[in-house]
């Protein structure tokens, strides 16, 4: 058996225990590989993708059972954080990483997004990616002050029939004020995404406090 479907079983096992420990779906686990992989692997991105280089820095906010950031960080050769605040879904990540013999170019930090925000990571990541995390303002609220100028901040979209629906949940204001404007938008035919690239330094005063970024959200 090729190296590659041993990893691609391996993979299938590690989802099929995150939904027998409950951090996934069936639905969620079913197509997580090929949902991931739309996140980077397509031709929207190809330019992108070809640029990264193992000092690079990728994060995926709020892993959970490794979507998408643990099958990411399987298919492309840059230094991945995956973040979680549950002590529970952490231990379960650093397990699957060793399954998959990831240990040199994955760690697993766990803690709130916001926090890994204010910390050294601050200003480093060139792709920042998340997942079912939160709402549109506090995703990007959290996601923006990671990435460094010209990194990108990519995001699965909910299913709409109408894709005015989703524009208008990344209002062009909002996105200003973390210093993020919108790249590119796709669809698999699996699932869409949405790019932001970072265009200017976040400012200092984001992220806010956890309550105060839900309690009153940029947009």
């Amino acid at each position: 058996m090729k190296r590659s479907d041993i990893t691609f079983q391996k993979l299938l096992k590690i989802l099929d225990l995150a939904i027998s420990e409950g951090f996934l779906t069936n639905n969620a686990a079913k197509d997580g590989i090929n949902h991931s992989k739309g996140y980077l692997f397509s031709k929207e991105n190809s330019s992108f993708l070809k640029s990264f280089e193992k000092k690079d820095l990728a994060i995926d906010l709020g892993t959970g059972g490794g979507l998408p950031g643990l099958v990411l960080a399987t298919f492309t050769d840059c230094f991945w954080l995956l973040t979680d605040r549950s002590e529970r879904r952490c231990a379960f990540l650093k397990k699957a990483i060793s399954d998959l013999d990831l240990n040199e170019k994955v760690e697993v930090v766990e803690c709130s997004a916001e926090e890994l925000s204010l910390g050294d990571y601050r200003g480093k990541a060139k792709l920042v990616t998340a997942r079912s995390f939160a709402s549109p303002a506090i995703t990007a609220e959290c996601a923006g002050p990671l990435l460094r100028e010209g990194g990108l901040f990519i995001v699965s979209e909910p299913p709409f029939n109408n894709p005015t629906d989703n524009q208008d949940r990344w209002p062009i204001e909002g996105l200003v004020d973390l210093g993020l404007k919108q790249k590119e938008q796709w669809h698999t035919g699996l699932a869409g995404y949405r790019s932001f690239v970072c265009v200017a330094k976040c400012p200092e005063i984001y992220p806010r406090r956890f309550n105060k970024i839900t309690k009153n959200p940029l947009f």
